[in-house]
């Protein structure tokens, strides 16, 4: 028992004891010590009267005073307690030590790791923003390409209904030359001329031209003058001056700007009042004559096609 109590502890061993340990230990301190005591009384007591000399029935022993020995069993007591609470920090301090450089080194990882992981992460961040921004410069290059495309589709979607359109009015316009020519109508720059084969008066013959939707013709350019004239016809054409003498005018109501007449004419001789063409000229942009309404001559109707 003596050695159990005087042993050094073991310091490289943690030691973590709560308060009913503790004392249990002190307990086990105490009754150790008291064993101690008995046991070492009982074999002096022992010791003693083996050696002492026998005196006879009439001697008188003495018991040995143990007094001076018990101060030195509190003190060995005391000390064992010191070391086992000695041993009992020891091995705390080292315990809390440990887990306090285990600690530190879990949060010098972590540290570690979330500075990697901080710079990954702005790594990345820079990549993914720098292709977002190449995305959105291609979308925003798609979406001007889409609109441009928009606009080109739009326009030959116009061309092409103008084109459709203009295609309808020439195959109208095919399809009515077709048919007066079959009815002795003659095409000429946008226009049909039907020429009479018959004589009658400058308004009998406006009568005809608006009976077959059409009026006298009205000459407009050095062209038609020249197309007219090569008729070979002595005809009426849509100008007079009935309404206001010496005013002449077509038969849509509208002034004569571009003139044709024949040297000296018109002269009004004899009220005439309505103009013809006579081919028998030398120059063809001098062929016009004024005559008397009442007279019969062919005539010419015009049709705008």
């Amino acid at each position: 028992m003596s050695e159990a109590i005087y042993t050094e502890p073991d310091m490289k061993k943690k030691v973590k004891l709560n308060r009913g340990e503790m004392e249990e230990r002190i307990v086990d301190i105490y009754v150790s010590a008291d064993t101690l005591r008995d046991g070492e009384t009982s074999t002096k007591r022992e010791e003693t009267a083996d050696t002492a000399p026998n005196n006879g029935p009439g001697d008188q022993h003495s018991e040995p005073d143990s007094s001076g020995k018990r101060p030195f069993l509190v003190a060995a007591v005391c000390l064992g307690l010191l070391c086992v609470l000695l041993a009992g920090i020891i091995g705390l301090s080292v315990y809390y030590n440990r887990a306090i450089k285990d600690s530190e080194d879990k949060r010098n990882n972590l540290s570690q790791s979330c500075s990697l992981y901080k710079t990954n992460t702005t790594a990345e961040r820079g990549q993914l923003q720098t292709r977002y921004n190449n995305l959105t410069e291609e979308r925003d290059q798609l979406q001007t390409r889409y609109n441009n495309l928009t606009e080109e589709r739009d326009q030959l979607q116009t061309r092409y209904n103008n084109l459709t359109k203009e295609k309808g009015h020439i195959q109208a316009k095919l399809y009515l030359i077709e048919q007066h020519c079959q009815e002795g109508w003659r095409y000429f720059d946008s226009s049909l001329y039907f020429l009479s084969s018959e004589k009658k008066t400058w308004k009998e013959s406006r009568q005809d031209c608006l009976d077959r939707g059409a009026d006298l013709v009205i000459i407009n350019s050095k062209e038609e003058q020249t197309f007219l004239f090569n008729l070979h016809l002595r005809a009426w054409i849509g100008l007079t001056d009935s309404v206001t003498e010496g005013t002449w005018k077509w038969v849509d109501d509208t002034s004569l700007t571009t003139k044709y007449w024949r040297g000296g004419q018109p002269d009004d001789n004899g009220q005439e009042d309505c103009a013809e063409i006579y081919y028998g000229q030398d120059d063809p942009v001098q062929t016009w004559n004024d005559d008397n309404c009442l007279k019969y001559h062919d005539w010419i109707c015009e049709k705008v096609v």
